[in-house]
Order: C-alpha cells, then sequence, then structure tokens
C-alpha cells in the first residue's frame, strides 16, 4: 500500500527538528542545516495537506483512491482535516470493518455524538464488545452443547456486557469530568405561615431515607 502521506508529513516534521536543533561547526554547516530546515518545513507542509477528493460521512474521513469496500460507511467531515487525520480514520474503519461490527460502531459514535478521535474509539470499542456479548448469547443456546460449555459462553457473553457497561460509564466520566451536581433550593416563608419541606437524604451506608415537615420563618422544623 505504500507509505502513507502521515507518515511522510511526521518524518519530514522530525527532520526538520533535528536540522532547527543541530548545533553547526562552521558557517557552511549552519546555512546547510537552515536550508535543510526550510526543505523539511515545504515537505510536511505539502504531506499535510488534505488530498484533493475525501469521503466525509458520520465523523470520518478517507481518501476517496483508497476507499476500497467502505465506501458507503464513511460520513460526516473532520473541520480541519489533514492527512494525519484522515490516515488515523481510514485505520478505525478498518479495523471496524475487520472485525464485521462497521456499521455498529459508526452509528454508537454517531449516536453519542462523539467528539474527538478518543470517544470515537471507544464507542467502537463498545460496539464491538456488545455484538460479541450477543453472539456468545446465541451460541450458548445451542442446546446439543454440554452443560459446562453452555455455561463458560454465557459467563464470556456477561462478561462482553460488563465491558461495554464500563465503557459508557467512561464516556459519561470524559463528558462530565466525574462530577456530580448539588442543588440546593431556599423557601422564603412569611410571617406566620408555613412551608412544606420534603426530600430525600442520603445516609453514610449508601441508604436513601425520604423525609417530610414543616419549617417556620424562625427556622423551626417539625417531623
Amino acid at each position: 500500500m505504500g507509505t502513507k502521506r502521515g507518515e511522510l508529513a511526521i518524518r519530514a516534521l522530525h527532520r526538520q527538528r533535528r536540522a532547527a536543533t543541530k548545533k553547526a561547526e562552521s558557517l557552511n554547516e549552519a546555512v546547510s542545516n537552515r536550508m535543510d530546515e526550510g526543505l523539511a518545513r515545504l515537505e510536511a507542509g505539502a504531506m499535510l495537506r488534505p488530498p484533493e477528493k475525501l469521503a466525509k460521512v458520520h465523523g470520518e474521513v478517507a481518501d476517496l483512491a483508497n476507499l476500497g469496500f467502505i465506501t458507503g460507511y464513511l460520513a460526516d467531515t473532520l473541520e480541519n482535516p489533514n492527512a494525519i487525520a484522515v490516515d488515523a480514520s481510514e485505520h478505525r474503519m478498518h479495523l471496524a470493518a475487520g472485525a464485521t461490527v462497521l456499521q455498529a460502531a459508526v452509528d454508537a459514535a454517531e449516536s453519542a455524538k462523539a467528539g474527538n478521535s478518543l470517544e470515537k474509539m471507544l464507542c467502537h470499542q463498545m460496539a464491538t464488545a456488545h455484538m460479541a456479548a450477543m453472539k456468545l448469547v446465541s451460541y450458548s443456546f445451542d442446546h446439543a452443547l454440554q452443560p459446562g460449555e453452555r455455561a463458560r459462553l454465557t459467563n464470556a457473553a456477561a462478561r462482553m456486557m460488563q465491558v461495554y457497561q464500563e465503557g459508557l460509564l467512561t464516556l459519561h466520566k470524559l463528558r462530565t469530568g466525574g462530577k456530580q451536581t448539588l442543588v440546593v433550593q431556599h423557601v422564603q416563608v412569611s410571617d406566620g405561615g408555613q412551608a412544606v419541606i420534603a426530600g430525600s437524604i442520603k445516609g453514610a451506608e449508601g441508604g436513601r431515607h425520604d423525609c417530610k415537615g414543616v419549617g417556620d420563618k424562625k427556622g423551626g422544623y417539625t417531623p
């Protein structure tokens, strides 16, 4: 398949950095280093420019010249695609297609509105775990299998379901930072008035207890 444009760009950027940091022993060597740095910068810029024809669907981008069998499943565009992003996107899609979960992976990333490459990869992994769990469960329904084998398949399916749920929690933590919000409400009570106060309190052992009472303006509380 040859060397990808993204790989060539990375190598050119490395050559540019080496030329920029190389200590020159003479004036001629200093000039040579500057020329090497400039040429590497130009090469990197050329390699980083996106291909002229891109397929842009479902948050993925690919070069039309290298689409192959995944043409119909690519969607949406990256805001500023470059060759490295295109290569990474193509790799994700080829891997999902190789695992026969391409449609499910793309649908999961689109449903979750994955906003970056890490979220897309997590959605693809979640789709893979879900598909594996469902297939293992279907295999376990084969009554021709020995009970021990059916139990092994059921346990493996349960593990895949747990992996999927852990991925879903990880995605939620990425979106929220793992923080919980406490809402405090204030109730104003006029002279002689009362307000019904109701809610729930989480105990030290994790249980929740409902509470309800009447409060007055002086701060008193009657259960």
